[in-house]
């Protein structure tokens, strides 16, 4: 007897075939998806730091870090090593320097320090050091308007230390000759500062997740 073949039969094989298609389909773009740690992770299970890493399919990477009043970013290129992730960044060491641009005499008793960027902004958090006759100092920090600080009859700096403690830029020093000038400008050029600098660090490699070691801290970021 021939069997009899309905048309509902042939409706649940086509559904069959078209399932085992997609299920095959699907395990080839995870396997493939598997090979490569490109994407974009978020590090995890550190308070009050927020860091991202993405890396791209054509061997770049970006990566920026905040904790607190402190940021940093790199670009860069990575490349894959069995398990290892290893990122190397491209940037020139350019070194951070203050320039005095002027330096002039006003009326009043104080001393007016204002440390601008490029675009003549003013930049708060910068270390102002005060160096007096007799190696007397006093220390302070700028905010976007600047500096001041009282002076004593006959009073003047002989010396101005500029520096930046979270980027441990130590403080660069300024002598002054004039013996009236009590307002100073100067200008910041941060160079490279704040760029992370990557030399073959390795990230090792888990599918989901990238670890990492920097400055004896353990960083695991996760694929998102």
């Amino acid at each position: 007897m021939t069997p009899r073949i309905f048309i509902h039969d042939v409706y649940v094989c086509v559904l069959v075939a078209a399932w085992l298609l997609a299920s095959s389909l699907t395990a080839s773009a995870n396997a493939a998806q598997s090979e490569t740690p490109a994407g974009h992770y978020v590090l995890q299970g550190m308070r009050e730091v927020g860091s991202e890493l993405v890396l791209r399919e054509d061997g770049r990477f970006q990566y920026m870090l905040a904790y607190g009043a402190y940021d940093e970013f790199a670009t860069g290129t990575w490349k894959l090593d069995g398990k290892r992730v290893i990122l190397n960044t491209e940037a020139k060491d350019i070194p951070p320097k203050f320039m005095l641009k002027s330096a002039e005499s006003k009326p009043g008793k104080v001393v007016e320090i204002l440390v601008n960027d490029k675009n003549g902004r003013g930049i708060a958090g910068v270390d102002v050091i005060l160096v007096f006759d007799g190696n007397k100092g006093e220390v302070g920090y700028t905010q976007s308007y600047g500096y001041q600080f009282s002076l004593k009859e006959g009073q003047l700096p002989r010396m101005i230390g500029l520096g930046i403690k979270m980027y441990n830029l130590e403080p660069q020093w300024t002598k002054l000759t004039g013996d009236k000038q009590n307002y100073f400008v100067f200008e910041f050029d941060p160079g490279t500062l704040g760029q992370a600098k990557f030399r073959d660090q390795v990230f090792q490699w888990d599918d989901n997740a990238l670890t990492t070691e920097r400055n004896g801290q353990r960083m695991r970021y996760v694929k998102q």
